[in-house]
Parts: C-alpha cells; sequence; structure tokens
C-alpha cells in the first residue's frame, strides 16, 4: 500500500462512521512499518554478509534486533491515537509530553543498538554507522516538530483529529524515509569498498592455501621424523642387545683369553730362562765358575776363574816375564859395557856402535811389551766387569731357583708373574704382566719371615704401608709409580710399580765406571727434576736413599728415582732447620752427609740430604768413585767417621771436568748444612738449566 493511500485514510478517517476504522489504520500502519523494517534489515545484512563472511552468525542475531526496535517504536507512536480523547489541555499536554519522552528514549536506544551491531558485522567501517546513527537522529528530530505541530492546533474535541494527522505525518517520514536512506546509504557505501574486500579475501585465501601448505609440509617432515626416530629406536634396541651379546661373550671369553695370554707369556718366559741359563753356562767356561770348597764341617764357595781369563792372566805373566829378562839383559850389556878396558880406535868404534845398538833394540821391546800388556790389561778390565754381570746373573738365577713365586703364578687374578729380577734382604722384585691393563710391570714381593716376633712382622708392615702411602701419590715422569698393594698371605704381600726395561745407574757404573759429563750431566738433571716436584708438594718428601741402585732406566733412558722405603715426610709444623731424624743408621752410608752421623743429639734434617746425595752420584758418575771412604764397607766408615771428617772435597786431574760441573758439585757437598742450599734452591743452578744458544 502506498504512501497516498495511507495519508488519504488518515485524513478521512473523522468522517468514518465505522468505529473500527481506527484500528484497521493502526494494524495496517504496522505492517507497513513491519515490511520496511525487515526490508531495510535484509539489505543490511546481505551487504555485511557480503563483506565479513566469517560473521554471517553474527549479522543474523543484529539485524532483526533493529527491526523489532523500529516496530516497536511505531507501535508506540500508533497507540495515542486510541486512548487520547481527552478534552483536558493539561491532560493532553501531560500525555503528548510523556509519549514524547517515551518515544525520544527508545528511539536513542534503538539508534544505539543499531550503532552497535552495525560496528560488529562491518569490521569497523566507521562511516557506515555514522550514516545510521545520523539518520535515527534525523528521525526523531522530525518526529518531535511533528508532534510539535499537532499541539499547535489543540482544543476541546480535536484529540482524534490531531492523532490521525500525527499519525499520518509522524509514521511515514520517521520509519519509512529512514530506512530507505539507511538501505540507499549503505548501498552507497558498501558499492567502493567491494574491490577492497575482494582483494582482502583473494589475500586471506592465499595465506590460508600458504598455511596449508606449510602445514602440510610440517606434517610431511613431522611423519618422516617419527619414521626416523623409530628407524632409531629400532636400530638403537638392536646395538643394545649387540653389546650385551658382545659382553655376554667377552665375559665368556676373558678366562680364554687370560689363559692364551699367560700361556704365551709363560712360554716366552721359559724360553728366556733357558736363554739365561745357556747364556750363563757359556759364560762360565770363559769367566769362571763358583766353586765349592770344603774345609772339615765348613763349606765355602770361591770363584774359579773361565779358560779366557786364565789365558789373559797366562799372557800377562809371559809378558812380564819377557820384560823382566829383557831388563836383566839390558842391566848385563851396561855392565859388560864399563868392564871393557880401552882398545885401538877401530875396535873401540865398533863395540860401543854395538853397545848402543844392543840398547836401542832392549828399549824397542821394552816399549812394545808396554803396549801389549796394556792392551790385555783393558781387555782384562773388560772381562772383569763381564765376570761380574755373570756372577749376578748367576746369583739371580740361584734365587729364581730357589723362590716359592717362580712357577708363573697370577697373583691376585691379575699380574702374571714372570722372571725374577733381583732378590733384596726380605723382598723379591719379578717381571710381571698385568692381565687387565695390558703392560708389563714389576711385582714387588715382600716376605715376613716365620721366625719372626709378632712384633717385628707388624713393624715391617707398618714401614712397608708407609712406604705405600707416601709413593702412591707421587705422578711425576722421573719417579717410578707405584700403581697397587695386596696381601697374597699371611706373610706376604705385594707392592705392583712400574717396569722399567732399562738398566739402573749401579750397573751402568759397574759397566762403565767413568760416564762423559754431557751424559753425567743430564742424569743429574733428572734426578733433580724428581727431587723438585718431591720438594714442591703440599707436604713436602725427603728420598733419604739416593743412591745408584736406587736410579731406574726406561728403555728410552729417561731417568727415574724409586724406593722410598725410608723416605721422610715433612710435617707443616717443621721449621727452617728440619725435623728430627728417627731412623739413624739406616741408609747407605757413602751417600748421606755429615748431620746424619751426630750421635750427640738428634740429628736435624731436611732437602739438604737429597742435595748432598745428589752430589755424591754426580762425582762418582764424572770420576769413577765416590769422594768419600770410596774403598771402606760402611762399617769401617761409621768406625772410622769417614763421613764426619770429609770437610772439603778434591777432585782428581783426570778426567778433564768443566769447573761449572766442579762447582755444582762443591755447593752440593757443602759441609755445614746451614750453608748447604736445600732442593729447590740448588735446582736453580745454570749448570742445571738447559736453554737454546
Amino acid at each position: 500500500m502506498s504512501d497516498d493511500m495511507l495519508i488519504h485514510f488518515s485524513s478521512n478517517s473523522s468522517n468514518q462512521s465505522d468505529q473500527s476504522l481506527p484500528t484497521k489504520i493502526a494494524k495496517l500502519e504496522a505492517r507497513m512499518v513491519g515490511k520496511a523494517s525487515s526490508a531495510a534489515s535484509s539489505t543490511v545484512s546481505t551487504a555485511a554478509i557480503a563483506a565479513v563472511p566469517q560473521q554471517q552468525h553474527q549479522q543474523q542475531a543484529a539485524w532483526p534486533a533493529v527491526s523489532s526496535a523500529v516496530k516497536f517504536v511505531s507501535d508506540d507512536l500508533a497507540e495515542p491515537s486510541t486512548s487520547s480523547d481527552s478534552d483536558d489541555d493539561n491532560g493532553e499536554e501531560f500525555l503528548i509530553q510523556a509519549n514524547t519522552q517515551k518515544r525520544q528514549k527508545l528511539q536513542e536506544d534503538g539508534s544505539a543498538t543499531v550503532f552497535d551491531h552495525v560496528e560488529a558485522v562491518a569490521d569497523g567501517r566507521q562511516m557506515i554507522v555514522e550514516t545510521v546513527e545520523t539518520k535515527v537522529n534525523v528521525d526523531v528530530n522530525r518526529k518531535k516538530h511533528g508532534r510539535g505541530r499537532g499541539h499547535s492546533g489543540s482544543g476541546r474535541g480535536r484529540g482524534s483529529r490531531v492523532n490521525d494527522q500525527s499519525r499520518s505525518q509522524i509514521c511515514p517520514p520517521t520509519i519509512l524515509p529512514s530506512n530507505g536512506q539507511l538501505e540507499n546509504s549503505y548501498h552507497k557505501d558498501s558499492r567502493p569498498k567491494e574491490p577492497f574486500r575482494n582483494e582482502n579475501r583473494s589475500s586471506f585465501e592465499e595465506d590460508n592455501t600458504s598455511l596449508r601448505a606449510k602445514i602440510a609440509a610440517l606434517e610431511e617432515d613431522l611423519r618422516k621424523s617419527r619414521q626416523e626416530a623409530s628407524e632409531y629406536q629400532n636400530l638403537c634396541r638392536q646395538l643394545e642387545k649387540e653389546l650385551k651379546d658382545l659382553k655376554d661373550y667377552e665375559q665368556q671369553m676373558k678366562p680364554k683369553r687370560i689363559k692364551v695370554i699367560s700361556d704365551l707369556l709363560i712360554s716366552v718366559s721359559k724360553a728366556e730362562r733357558q736363554e739365561a741359563r745357556m747364556k750363563v753356562r757359556q759364560d762360565s767356561l770363559r769367566f769362571g765358575n763358583v766353586g765349592v770348597i770344603r774345609a772339615g764341617t765348613v763349606i765355602s764357595e770361591t770363584w774359579e776363574d773361565g779358560q779366557t781369563l786364565k789365558d789373559i792372566n797366562a799372557h800377562l805373566k809371559q809378558l812380564l816375564e819377557t820384560k823382566e829378562a829383557i831388563e836383566r839383559q839390558r842391566k848385563s850389556l851396561k855392565k859388560r859395557q864399563s868392564d871393557k878396558g880401552d882398545g885401538a880406535d877401530a875396535e873401540s868404534g865398533i863395540q860401543e856402535e854395538d853397545f848402543l845398538i844392543q840398547d836401542e833394540i832392549y828399549k824397542s821391546r821394552l816399549a812394545s811389551i808396554k803396549r801389549e800388556e796394556e792392551i790385555i790389561l783393558r781387555e782384562r778390565d773388560r772381562y772383569e766387569l763381564e765376570k761380574g754381570r755373570l756372577i749376578r746373573e748367576m746369583k739371580r738365577i740361584r734365587d729364581e731357583d730357589g723362590s716359592r713365586f717362580n712357577n708363573f703364578q697370577i697373583l691376585n687374578h691379575r699380574f702374571a708373574l714372570l722372571n725374577l729380577l733381583g732378590k733384596g734382604g726380605f723382598s723379591e722384585v719379578y717381571k710381571a704382566y698385568d692381565l687387565v691393563e695390558h703392560r708389563y710391570v714389576a711385582c714387588k714381593l715382600h716376605g715376613l719371615n716365620a721366625q719372626w716376633s709378632e712384633e717385628k712382622k707388624q713393624s715391617y708392615v707398618r714401614h712397608a704401608i708407609r712406604e705405600y702411602n707416601i709413593h702412591k701419590t707421587l705422578v711425576h715422569h722421573h719417579i717410578v709409580r707405584l700403581w697397587d698393594i695386596f696381601e697374597i698371605d699371611q706373610n706376604t704381600f705385594c707392592t705392583v710399580l712400574e717396569y722399567c726395561s732399562g738398566k739402573d745407574l749401579d750397573a751402568v757404573l759397574k759397566a762403565t765406571p767413568v760416564l762423559p759429563e754431557r751424559e753425567a750431566r743430564i742424569i743429574i738433571v733428572q734426578i733433580f727434576q724428581g727431587l723438585v716436584y718431591l720438594n714442591k708438594r703440599t707436604q713436602k718428601i725427603i728420598h733419604y736413599d739416593l743412591k745408584p741402585g736406587n736410579v731406574l732406566f726406561d728403555e728410552l733412558g729417561v731417568a727415574k728415582v724409586t724406593d722410598f722405603g725410608l723416605s721422610k715426610i715433612v710435617e707443616d709444623d717443621v721449621g727452617s732447620q728440619g725435623m728430627e731424624l728417627t731412623s739413624q743408621g739406616a741408609g747407605t752410608y757413602w751417600y748421606l752427609p755429615p748431620e746424619c752421623f751426630e750421635l750427640s743429639k738428634t740429628p736435624l734434617i731436611s732437602s739438604k740430604v737429597d742435595v748432598w746425595s745428589a752430589g755424591i752420584l754426580f762425582y762418582q758418575m764424572l770420576f769413577g768413585r765416590r769422594p768419600f771412604g770410596h774403598d771402606q764397607t760402611q762399617e769401617r766408615i761409621l768406625r772410622e767417621d769417614t763421613i764426619i771428617k770429609a770437610r772439603k772435597v778434591e777432585f782428581p786431574s783426570r778426567p778433564a771436568v768443566s769447573n761449572e760441573a766442579k762447582d755444582l758439585i762443591r755447593r752440593c757437598l757443602t759441609y755445614n748444612q746451614a750453608d748447604r742450599p736445600d732442593v729447590l734452591t740448588i735446582a736453580q743452578d745454570p749448570y742445571l738449566t738447559y736453554s737454546k744458544k
């Protein structure tokens, strides 16, 4: 139904006699308002759906609320036409004011509702919201003006006409034009933004497609990673199983492997033993053997020289006899020459020449015998050294044959004993093989005499444990390492040491009594490096038994200090003078300083003891003998106070030694303990340091 028809019905409503006409008009009016509101709602919803597809549900819920609000306002505006027949001006004024305030409040609430929903649906498009808000406010103002025009023609009995006019003037302009303007404005605003929305939609679709592709790629990578992880887990389980099988197999094969290695080592050691005994038998024919002499009930051993030494001695004896014979002939010639009288000149001349020639022959022969004698003496000295080595080897073999550990035992389920290296007073040292670390070691077997008292046994054990506690913490390339200690039985225990395949310094000096200064210097430097290490520890250590037998060499010729049986630990509270010597009388007297022989009071010792011993060693290497008491026994040294009287060191003229070496020896062998430098001080001597020239 058109607006003209509505106006026509409204203007002629007062002339109609039908009482239901106002009611029909109100219903028709409400229907028109509802249709217009639904049309505006559908238009705005369609535009919002095209702009933002994701908010379709919110749009459908928002716009019916706007339509309902507009319809509610229309119903309120139509409501006074059926109830305002009062002829009272005051009442009419009250009714109009109330309806106006009500309509204004409803319209403001409706405008706010429209503003909120349009803002949510249009995703922040401010222009559309402002347009809708402006249109609604304009409609409210028009309604106010229409109500005001109705009041200007106020009078008694004219309320029906005023209401009809108000209805015809307010309803269509207020609702229909407003909705139309809102619809037209929204379509007008939405048309320019359509390409922008399409562009955003295509961008969103591209981003969505890219994200989906990335997600698919990540899912594929995840699938591959899970597959690889599963394969790795299977591989790890397989490796763990193989490792377990290998460990089980190793445990099964360990006894067999140990047996194979030990059998091989035993066979090699047996071959070495046979070779050593065969060599001893051969050398015994050349150099001699030990013979037994029985004198009543006393049996003693004596040395019988071999054929080589007998031949050498016989040759020397023959040379000596020849020399004596020539000397006798020469004396006889001189005597005959002096007994001759004067003769003819010619005859005298011939006789004189004969005497001179004969004497020259004797001199030449004596010189030749002397050279030959020197050669034979050097050869005999070399054979004497070989004889000494042979005697030591024979003693070793005899000790090995008499040892209870000569049957290739495996000690502590680890150390396979091979051949005896040497025997001391209460211990035996065996070459052994570590079946766990797979290296050669030296096993020192300490035996307690069954005849000893329990007190002496405990003292010996305490001494050995003390040595072990000192030695086990020492780690230096010029000190022999101590690896382990364990008990064998009630009267025997074992200490496991680093094996040095070379000789000791004592054997070297017996083979070559005089070393070149260059070799002697590098040996003493290595010894002092080991001593410096002992004195830079938190608890300083005094070796106290430094001698040639306690300096070992490995296969590369590196010198290492060993045997800490007499070592002293310097406590923190010890003063500068040193600690008390509680084991006076122990040690090797040729290498101990004078303060160790003082009997009037308890001596005080320090690292200066080792400095003195090192000086004796260096002197012996350079000159082939010890400076004090070389040919004396320890008993004689003690009895005659040889060391106490050794106030000054003397140097032989030969061999020639540098002054720097002599100065170092003098500093080491300073008689007064207070004036003698300690280890850390003497180590700074320029002679003991090497620098690139």
